[in-house]
C-alpha cells in the first residue's frame, strides 16, 4: 500500500479511485472536500480547530459542489464549522462507513479518518 493517498476522478461525478486497487468510492460533495482537506493535512485537525480552516473548506467545496450559489456554499460551511460540531461528525461517519463498504473494514482502516490519542482527526497513512 502506498504511503500517498491521492484522489482520481472516477467516470461519474463524485466518484474516485483508490490508487492501490483501483477501487471506486462515491463522496458526496461535503464527503469529499472533508476528506481533501485531510489528504491535505496529514498531521490532523482537531474538531475545535476546523474553523481556522475555513477559507481552505470553501476553496474546496466550490470546486466540490453542484451549487453555483456562493450564499449557499458560504452558508454550508459556516454549518460545518459550527459551535455544535454535528454535521463535521456526521460527515467523517459517512465517509468512515462508505469506506468499510467498498474496501471492508481491515483495508478501510488505511482510508478513514479518524480521531487520534491527541484529539486530532487524520488519515492512517
Amino acid at each position: 500500500m502506498s504511503n500517498k493517498i491521492q484522489i482520481i476522478p472516477g467516470p461519474h461525478p463524485g466518484e474516485f479511485h483508490l490508487p492501490d486497487d483501483n477501487t471506486l468510492v462515491y463522496l458526496n460533495p461535503m464527503e469529499r472536500t472533508l476528506y481533501q482537506l485531510f489528504l491535505n493535512h496529514p498531521e490532523g485537525i482537531s474538531a475545535d480547530a476546523l474553523p481556522l480552516h475555513w477559507q481552505e473548506l470553501y476553496r474546496l467545496y466550490a470546486h466540490e459542489s453542484v451549487f453555483d450559489n456562493k450564499n449557499l456554499m458560504l452558508s454550508t460551511i459556516q454549518n460545518l464549522c459550527g459551535e455544535s460540531k454535528a454535521i463535521f461528525y456526521t460527515n467523517i461517519s459517512r465517509i468512515k462507513h462508505k469506506f468499510i463498504n467498498a474496501l471492508g473494514p481491515r483495508q478501510a482502516k488505511h482510508h478513514i479518518i479518524l480521531r487520534h490519542p491527541d484529539g486530532r482527526y487524520r488519515i492512517k497513512m
